[in-house]
């Protein structure tokens, strides 16, 4: 398949014609599928994305029904009633057949994609992104594992929805932060602009609508709602790490992810000491744990993989 057209189906730019070709072509292999995902992860994580979407062509049609026009009016209703039918099924299948993109980025790293609407979206360490090959025809819906920060392009007429395990949240265009990593009973958004719905997994009765600068947070079935004191909290997307006041199991889970690590800890008592303090990505584990210690009554090795450290 040639690399500029799925580029250009990548930004949302090709034809409904274009796409099902592209579509075709993937199902005829599992290689072929293979290679759609490896072009689509080296474009997302290369940021070649456009800032327009070119118009579609317009479907050519009528051309065969010309020399029908001398057949009856009712023989004429009934072919185009079959030619409408026979498009429209040929648009279900279309739809059916959708591919998943996905965009997964491992413990240790970041990433920033766009996506075909122009909404830029930042992925933290070890977080997953998945949307519909078609993303914005029809809906702008995206499934989220993990962290990540949102810039939707505005569009009054399709809704912009994160779905994550335990929850929804859905805005129109705004600036905002979700973190749910699924398995964990915590689920955080930090608005910075505009305005959010959150709902409960099929729940059509918010749990909560947040405006500029507020914090929503459920936590084993637990919500809480506040102002946001600090945006260091959303540093992460600079490789700066900001703690406040924060609990020592909620910071090694999240050292975990960022340096691709197990910590194992001796004592769970230690884990409800809680900390604050900023850290750069690049100064490494071993130091923010030494700066830990400093206030904290622990001592930690690590084995020679350099893959888990336990915590005593």
């Amino acid at each position: 398949m040639n690399q500029e057209l799925l580029h250009k189906y990548f930004k949302g730019n090709t034809t409904v014609e274009e796409e099902k070709r592209i579509l075709n072509w993937v199902d005829e292999s599992e290689d072929n599928r293979k290679t759609l995902l490896n072009e689509r992860m080296l474009f997302d994580i290369a940021l070649f994305t456009d800032s327009k979407r070119h118009k579609r062509e317009k479907a050519v049609a009528g051309a065969r029904l010309i020399p029908m026009l001398r057949w009856s009016a009712r023989i004429a209703a009934t072919v185009i009633v079959v030619l409408c039918c026979g498009y429209l099924l040929k648009e279900y299948q279309y739809n059916k057949v959708a591919q998943t993109q996905t965009v997964a980025v491992p413990a240790g790293q970041r990433a920033q994609i766009t996506l075909a609407d122009g909404t830029k979206v930042w992925l933290n360490a070890q977080s997953t992104l998945s949307y519909s090959s078609n993303f914005g025809r029809n809906d702008r819906n995206v499934e989220l594992d993990g962290e990540a920060y949102f810039e939707v392009a505005k569009n009054k007429e399709i809704p912009f929805n994160v779905n994550t395990e335990t929850n929804q949240v859905r805005v129109v265009g705004t600036h905002f932060n979700v973190c749910a990593y699924k398995g964990s009973d915590e689920f955080e958004t930090t608005l910075i602009e505009g305005i959010v719905d959150i709902y409960a997994k099929g729940n059509e009765h918010p749990l909560a609508r947040l405006k500029k600068n507020e914090f929503f947070g459920s936590y084993a079935g637990k919500n809480k709602k506040t102002v946001l004191p600090s945006y260091d909290y959303l540093r992460w997307r600079e490789g700066l790490y900001c703690f406040d006041d924060s609990a020592l199991e909620c910071i090694f889970s999240k050292l975990e992810k960022y340096y691709n690590v197990k910590i194992i800890v001796d004592d769970p008592a230690l884990l409800n000491y809680r900390c604050t303090g900023k850290f750069k990505e690049q100064d490494g584990i071993e130091h923010i744990l030494k700066v830990i210690q400093k206030d904290l009554p622990f001592t930690y090795s690590i084995n020679e993989e350099r893959d888990s450290i336990w915590i005593k």
